[in-house]
């Protein structure tokens, strides 16, 4: 098994920052995980120690056989992998991870990541903001700035307009996207370093002081949406500040990460189930969203399948999963 990568115990960062552990949670992302891991083990001269713990929920797409082979391949990250025989959820898997973590600070990372030096340039950052979560910028690909990840707190009206079949359809046609640009900072002009509302778990890092003072990292009611965002919410209520660091640029490849695996009307059940559970927690007027969620999904099935048609050329396959899609929204709306 791999070694924690070691630093010399004269680097001023290093004694600064002690162990970095890195969390990471993989299902069905085989690719997304593979180049993860080989940005990370090509930055060879970082002057701290890392461990990177890795928690599968249960692939059943190689990334398991590829995960036990990086155990005996890849040095210098301090590489170990946890396998559960089904998907518990990433907040929950996340928990499994910060448990064996044992460094005083964490960076939880999708697997859609690709490191570069800025990871650094991070760490740096919060030597002097140990009691802040910390993001950065994060790009496609090309280099272009993702403007979707870190957004402002959720209203009902962001929510709607930015999630709903209709209220997204009105948003774009009608108003240019206005709500959504307001929510998703997409207007902005970021200084190097600025204080943002509710950064997406994509690349944060927090320190373990910041971490005892929430209690948790993520709700577990929350399995794989908003849990992020309840983050945040209970980071305000701490006095912890959320900072991005706009000079610092990571790339992220969107929805390689495995999310896109689950078959869309379960992703849409997810997220309405658990939109209505945070609702509820942060008295976000969850009976007015519970309604405007179930006639959206009754209003917006004709509009769905109109799209599917369009994209599919295939009417019956249109209105079946259409119709699915309406349903399970229905039922997250209102099984909470």
């Amino acid at each position: 098994m791999a070694k924690p990568r070691k630093t010399s115990s004269e680097s001023p960062i290093a004694r600064q920052l002690g162990m970095v552990s890195i969390l990471i949670v993989t299902w069905n992302c085989r690719n997304a995980i593979m180049t993860c891991l080989m940005s990370l083990a090509r930055l060879k001269d970082l002057p701290i120690e890392i461990e990177t713990l890795v928690v599968d929920n249960g692939s059943t797409d190689g990334t398991v056989e590829y995960l036990q082979e990086s155990e005996l391949t890849f040095k210098g990250i301090g590489l170990k992998v946890a396998y559960n025989s089904k998907n518990v959820g990433l907040s929950r898997a996340t928990d499994q991870a910060y448990r064996k973590a044992r460094g005083n600070w964490i960076l939880l990372c999708n697997p859609d990541v690709a490191f570069n030096t800025g990871f650094l340039e991070l760490l740096r950052y919060g030597t002097s903001h140990t009691n802040a979560i910390m993001t950065t910028e994060m790009v496609h690909e090309n280099g272009k700035t993702q403007r979707v990840v870190t957004r402002r707190f959720p209203t009902v009206t962001r929510v709607f307009f930015d999630f709903g079949y209709v209220g997204s359809f009105l948003d774009g046609k009608l108003m240019n996207h206005l709500v959504r640009r307001r929510y998703t900072y997409q207007d902005e002009n970021f200084p190097e370093t600025v204080s943002v509302e509710s950064p997406g778990a994509s690349f944060l890092l927090l320190s373990r002081r910041a971490i005892e003072n929430l209690g948790i990292i993520f709700d577990p009611r929350f399995p794989v949406w908003w849990n992020d965002v309840d983050l945040a919410k209970r980071a305000e209520r701490a006095g912890i500040k959320r900072i991005l660091l706009s000079s610092v640029k990571v790339e992220h490849r969107q929805g390689h990460g495995g999310v896109l695996q689950m078959e869309s009307a379960t992703r849409r059940y997810l997220f309405c189930r658990s939109m209505i559970l945070f609702a509820r927690k942060w008295n976000m007027r969850p009976n007015l969203l519970q309604f405007l969620f179930f006639v959206d999904a009754i209003l917006g099935l004709p509009l769905s399948t109109v799209v599917r048609q369009i994209r599919n050329r295939n009417f019956r396959v249109a209105i079946r999963k259409s119709l699915q899609d309406s349903a399970l929204q229905i039922r997250g709306v209102i099984s909470v």
